[in-house]
């Protein structure tokens, strides 16, 4: 299952040695047999323990098999246990040669010279490139080299209780923010009248650094782009008071973490909600009948939230491990790998070019897949401070949900100040 989780970059003092050791181990990796003629050991680290853990170790093995020069060696750990792990087993040369990680954390690690450009897998054409959606990609690259490969590109969409659609006779989507709002209240039930619902309409998680840029970006605005906060605008103030005034209309809870807006949804207090492509597990596992629509659009257009992770080249990946990471990453992408990872793993496919047909045995997926071009990765590229800067959307974003914190503008005035002190730290 996919993490969403926020990593703090090392020390200086640790960024300068590990630079260091990581120069010195530099052509390690690439282990081969004994007599040094048997397949070279390409090692992989990533944190996915459920169906999609399962379908990259058996991926991996349909590659081990499909050749004889290079061994896939999958090591699974928990997502924080790699991020603990990662620096120093690098410079050591005892870690992974490549790793899945988000881009909210490849960045710094580019600097810290923990990964390697991975620019030569985009510019042979073999490897089909050309086939990946372009924005995911972008995501990765730094000073005009790409860094990493897509692997898991999970796209935000919501999720609804198909029984209560039904009891309430809902048989068209919403396709505007004014649409799903009014269905969110026609949706609610609040019984005894005090205020606080049985159902609601629609769970959202408010306390998450994610809820404001997304609602940002459909208004047509930004946090952060092109190196400098941006938050303080009148389209801004506009698309966040519009957010507030909604929450008056009492649909929805507010102060919930993404991990509370789903529990209540799969409880059954709520109609909707809006979460990555593991709530058909999720589902599963409790027996709910769910269906799935794109987030509506806003006042500018349809945007979105995407959990995405990459693979990673390592520094401690020589020429030959290099050369079986760009042979593995290529059998990953493959068009037919893609298609299972799609129907087994519930991932929407990396490429382009896959037909809604080849996708029909999983109809979530069939739809999500033209969900990706309308999500983004929230807040990339930020130099640093990526903790604190979370903890200022939240603040704002509950503001906006709860009503709380004096007037929006006041609000949007103050956080960007903070922002703009927090980024300034690491110019």
């Amino acid at each position: 299952m996919i993490s969403t989780h926020s990593r703090k970059l090392a020390g200086a003092a640790l960024v300068g040695a590990a630079a260091l050791a990581i120069t010195a181990c530099s052509a390690g990796g690439g282990d081969a047999g004994d007599d040094g003629d048997g397949p070279v050991t390409v090692n992989v680290w990533h944190g996915f323990t459920e169906a999609d853990g399962t379908v990259v170790q058996e991926i991996a093995d349909e590659f081990n098999a499909s050749q004889d020069d290079y061994e896939v060696a999958i090591e699974v750990n928990p997502w924080n246990v790699i991020t603990d792990k990662l620096l120093p087993a690098v410079s050591s040369g005892n870690g992974p040669d490549v790793v899945v990680q988000g881009v909210d954390s490849g960045q710094g690690y580019v600097e810290q010279g923990v990964f390697q450009s991975m620019q030569g897998f985009y510019d042979d054409a073999e490897n089909e490139t050309d086939t990946y959606y372009q924005h995911v990609v972008d995501y990765s690259v730094y000073d005009g080299e790409a860094y990493a490969v897509p692997m898991g590109y999970a796209p935000f969409a919501v999720w609804y209780n198909t029984a209560m659609f039904e009891a309430a006779g809902v048989t068209e989507m919403p396709q505007t923010w004014d649409e799903w709002i009014d269905l969110a209240e026609q949706l609610t039930v609040d019984e005894n009248g005090d205020g606080t619902p049985e159902i609601y309409g629609l769970s959202v998680a408010d306390k998450e650094t994610t809820f404001i840029p997304t609602w940002l970006e459909a208004g047509g605005g930004e946090v952060y782009q092109d190196g400098e906060v941006t938050l303080d605008t009148e389209q801004n103030v506009e698309t966040l008071q519009w957010w507030r005034d909604a929450y008056t209309r009492n649909w929805g809870p507010t102060n919930v973490s993404l991990a509370e807006s789903v529990d209540i949804f799969k409880a059954g207090k709520a109609a909707m909600v809006v979460i990555g492509p593991w709530m058909i597990g999720i589902a599963d596992s409790v027996d709910l009948e769910v269906g799935v629509f794109e987030v509506p659009a806003g006042p500018e257009k349809v945007a979105a939230q995407a959990a995405a992770n990459y693979w990673w080249l390592t520094s401690q990946a020589d020429d030959e491990a290099t050369a079986g990471a760009y042979a593995f990453l290529r059998y990953f992408n493959s068009h037919d790998a893609q298609v299972k990872w799609a129907l087994e793993a519930n991932y929407p496919p990396n490429r382009t070019d896959i037909t809604s047909e080849e996708l029909a045995e999983n109809p979530y997926v069939e739809t999500m897949q033209a969900f990706t071009e309308n999500t983004y990765v929230r807040l990339a590229g930020l130099p640093g401070g990526v903790t604190d800067v979370n903890a200022e959307l939240d603040t704002l974003s509950i503001h906006i949900t709860q009503g709380t914190g004096g007037e929006v503008a006041t609000l949007v005035g103050e956080t960007d100040a903070a922002l703009t002190d927090i980024l300034s730290e690491f110019e």
